[in-house]
């Protein structure tokens, strides 16, 4: 070999080792970014992904496979699980307790099991509790509609509304009008402004969660997007602010904290001063009523319509807070963080709504898995929300992070054996029953809840009759909360923790313990309440007056059925199903009903053989 052949072979070998150094570092960059951010760099980058446009279908042009998994849930049939899956059937027809445990609030009337992050905006739009005539019709019409805070979790637009609508001012957006807010969400790709496709769930106004809602453009790092939950870290946990992925935690914490943008219990605070916001002009138009024949503030239709403009207006501003106050880093939370930061908050938010029974002033918890998970030995051990509901799996050579986001149940083997060496049986059979002990603990302190409020309403009724309890003749319902004001925080500090466990998403399986403690003590306060009010029957010289003991039949006596109009309202008669589509608000699986008939009392000879 000449001089040049030695030359042209180093050449050679030099090309292959820079290329062989390039794919190494590539594959290295890879795992690295699968780590760090749960998606694999597998991109095309065929488009340049900005918050300009957060919708998943222009992001899932970079990202085919993960847009696949995520619209998973869209395709397929709805898959109910015992507690939970995504067949959206009543959960008023399942648990008929429900209706008298929030009675007069509008959850009362209508509350269907959830579906997914790709149906939750679906199925805000579209709630009863999101139709003001509807609510007029039906006997709420005390609500005066759901704000823009309702949206918060519920719509991938919230940041793109929050910087070009509301202006970066957080109160302006909470404290706008939903359906004044939902008219601003842009026609993009390729949309025609107020289409079909305008108002879908395709990047349109009815679009739930995105990719931009977890994920920075282009670098694809995990971060937080909400400033409810920033602001709870912030102000009451103590993490320092970062510009780029919303707080400075590592990558570990940020599995875990872009689900607690949303997975949390939250209140909408006012903040006792008045803020300028987007309104609309058919407040002006005379000729816009409810039915009710109150004059309409906003029209309920996600476009501008019949000459309806924006127009500024002024309100009281609220502010969507996490009640973290009492919650410190590094501890596990306690229900009794609750009690004591809504406690110290009455003077500005002191309930949701008013029983309508008792007259007892109520919290409605939403969702806080992340307050049970952080004392659970998951949390414990370092495991993220992520590990376990978007395992790694593996598509052809890729390794990725399963982005249709659902139980751990459905993919044991990804979820669970990465960690766990018994059999997959095993370990179904082990969540089976921590789940069942909890929905026993559950309805236990359900149906004791539902019997002190049958018995504060007896109660009321006899101390009504009472000249000390009337004024010019009639039950005076202040004095008679006086005489049971020790009755009334029993009734909402119990029912706080049975809606805690209720309305948490695992069936008590995030931290089981803590689950069981805080509805024995649901039980116990109770029973609490039942025994002061015979003290208070015995005080008054009421003789009669005995407490009640419902079980499982009595229960299913409130079963309100499925969803109807009782009027002629918007285009529908009287008798018509409210939903559209019968996959909506139905009937649970019969067997689900059997289920839960043997739950409670316990029938151990079904329950541990199912």
């Amino acid at each position: 070999m000449g001089k040049k052949g030695v030359l042209y072979f180093g050449i050679i070998i030099l090309v292959i080792l820079i290329g062989g150094v390039l794919w190494l570092n590539n594959d290295v960059s890879q795992k690295q970014q699968e780590g760090a951010g749960g998606i694999a760099n597998t991109s095309k980058k065929i488009v340049e992904l900005s918050d300009d446009n957060p919708t998943f279908d222009e992001w899932g042009k970079n990202f085919p496979d993960h847009l696949d998994m995520y619209l998973t849930v869209e395709k397929q049939e709805p898959i109910p699980t015992e507690f939970g899956g995504n067949l959206a059937y009543s959960k008023l027809i399942r648990y008929p307790q429900l209706t008298i445990l929030w009675a007069g609030y509008p959850f009362s009337l209508d509350a269907n099991e959830e579906r997914g992050h790709f149906w939750i905006q679906v199925d805000q739009m579209d709630t009863a509790r999101n139709n003001k005539d509807f609510l007029n019709a039906h006997g709420f019409a005390a609500f005066a509609g759901q704000p823009t805070a309702c949206m918060n979790c519920h719509s991938g637009w919230t940041p793109w509304l929050l910087k070009n609508v509301a202006k970066n001012d957080w109160v302006a957006f909470n404290s706008t009008k939903y359906w004044t807010m939902i008219k601003n969400v842009p026609a993009m790709n390729g949309m025609k402004e107020g289409s079909v496709e305008h108002s879908g769930p395709h990047g349109g106004k009815r679009m739930g969660v995105t990719c931009a809602d977890c994920h920075v453009p282009n670098t694809m790092e995990l971060r937080l997007t909400r400033p409810g939950l920033i602001n709870a870290l912030v102000k009451f946990r103590g993490y320092e602010p970062d510009d780029t992925i919303g707080v400075k935690a590592s990558r570990e914490e940020m599995r875990t904290l872009v689900c607690s943008q949303c997975h949390v219990e939250y209140y909408f605070r006012p903040t006792g001063g008045k803020t300028k916001i987007m309104g609309e002009s058919i407040a002006k138009d005379s000729s816009k009523k409810w039915w009710n024949g109150t004059q309409k503030t906003y029209d309920e239709f996600d476009t501008w319509r019949d000459g309806n403009s924006p127009t500024e207006i002024e309100v009281d501003g609220i502010e969507l807070v996490f009640p973290w106050g009492e919650w410190k880093k590094g501890q596990p939370f306690r229900i009794e963080m609750f009690d004591d930061y809504y406690d110290k908050a009455r003077s500005v938010f002191d309930k949701d709504w008013a029983h309508k029974i008792t007259g007892a002033p109520m919290i409605k918890i939403q969702h806080p898995e992340s307050e049970l998970f952080s004392g659970g030995v998951h949390a414990a051990n370092g495991v993220s929300c992520a590990d376990c509901h978007m395992p790694y799996i593996r598509k052809g050579s890729k390794k990725l992070t399963q982005h249709n986001v659902t139980s751990p149940l459905q993919n044991i083997n990804a979820a669970c054996k990465t960690c766990h060496t018994q059999s997959e049986e095993y370990l179904k059979s082990q969540i089976r029953d921590i789940q069942n002990s909890v929905a026993y603990d559950l309805r236990s302190a359900e149906y004791s809840i539902v019997s002190l409020i049958t018995d504060i309403k007896n109660l009321r009724e006899a101390l009504g009759g009472l000249e000390q309890y009337q004024t010019d003749g009639k039950a005076d319902a202040a004095k008679i909360n006086a005489e049971l004001k020790d009755v009334l925080e029993l009734h909402r500090k119990s029912q706080m923790r049975a809606d805690f466990v209720g309305a948490e998403n695992s069936t008590g399986f995030h931290n089981p313990r803590e689950a069981s403690r805080m509805l024995l003590q649901a039980v116990d306060m109770a029973r609490m309440g039942q025994a002061k009010l015979v003290e208070i029957a015995s005080a008054n010289g009421i003789k009669d007056f005995k407490t009640s003991n419902l079980g499982f039949e009595d229960i299913q006596k409130f079963n309100p059925g499925e969803i109807h109009y009782k009027v002629d309202l918007n285009g529908h008669k009287a008798g018509d199903r409210y939903y559209e589509h019968d996959n909506v608000n139905g009937n649970p699986p019969a067997k689900f009903l059997e289920d839960d008939k043997n739950l409670n009392p316990y029938n151990y000879t079904y329950v541990d053989k199912k």
